[in-house]
């Protein structure tokens, strides 16, 4: 009998079944080794080594871990693992609490009761996945074109949501109004791509001035500013232009000699701004 229509049914299985249904193959984990991995982690209470120190306190079935920590022992790229883990938690198998460097995640264990898929606003945030991604590469962990894959898959999978979001609330009545709706989507999910890589971009800039030397602009501040805050903010904003708009700048200098020492001073105020940036990761 032909049947078009998927059918909706929750499954309920022993953790024997999952351990049998694991593939003995290479060191790349298939998805059912990863997803017995989760549950073996969570039902110890798992703590990565690298968040030993953090003081969050685990409930039962949960463990406490990095995507990287995931992604070196699963063999996969950090992009497949948070895209397995979204799937993982819409099919309400497991919940996550996203924390800065890290993240919680409770597997869905219970008896007798359908595990409920979660909504789609509470699946992780599309710019928290960016950011992630990007970070990899202003450290140099990653290739840029190992960036634009990921990058260009994470924006991919966002519109196919959207995509079948606006299929699903589609009827004759609204068709117009879905469409636009996720013209205007889709517009957004790029935009937003591209502000997370232009930002990516300029911290990668600071990642690699941030054992420049600063001392030429502390000493600028004490003896030729006489350590005067509020002339110092006018400096740095005057540097911060000079940096980041050279045209509307070179006006901006009553005299030749006060922009080259103004121009002189760049490198180290980009110091300065890698080393307040390195305070706020």
């Amino acid at each position: 009998m032909k049947n078009n229509q998927k059918i909706p049914v929750s499954i309920l299985a022993d953790r024997e079944v999952f351990e049998y249904l694991k593939e003995k193959g290479d060191e790349r984990k298939t998805r059912t080794e990863a997803y017995c991995d989760l549950l073996d982690k969570s039902l110890v209470g798992f703590v990565s080594p690298f968040l030993r120190k953090k003081d969050y306190v685990l409930q039962p079935n949960q463990c406490h871990l990095t995507v990287s920590d995931l992604a070196s022992e699963w063999h996969w790229h950090r992009a497949t693992v948070r895209s397995f883990l979204s799937a993982m938690e819409a099919f309400g198998l497991l919940t996550r609490i996203q924390l800065p460097k890290s993240v919680v995640i409770t597997m869905t264990v219970q008896s007798g009761q359908a595990a409920q898929p979660r909504n789609a606003q509470e699946q992780p945030d599309f710019t928290g996945q960016l950011r992630e991604v990007l970070s990899d590469w202003v450290i140099g962990k990653t290739t840029a074109a190992e960036t634009g894959t990921a990058c260009g898959q994470l924006v991919s999978q966002a519109m196919s949501e959207t995509a079948d979001r606006d299929t699903g609330l589609c009827s004759d009545t609204h068709s117009n109004t879905t469409s636009a709706h996720s013209g205007t989507l889709v517009t957004e999910h790029r935009e937003t791509a591209l502000c997370c890589i232009a930002h990516a971009a300029l911290q990668k800039i600071l990642h690699k001035s941030r054992f420049d030397d600063s001392s030429p602009l502390v000493d600028f501040f004490r003896f030729d500013l006489g350590e005067e805050w509020a002339a110092f903010i006018e400096s740095a904003k005057d540097l911060a232009g000079l940096i980041l708009d050279t045209e509307a700048s070179v006006t901006d200098f009553d005299m030749d000699e006060d922009k080259e020492r103004f121009k002189s001073l760049c490198k180290p105020f980009l110091s300065l701004l890698a080393k307040a940036q390195a305070m706020v990761d």
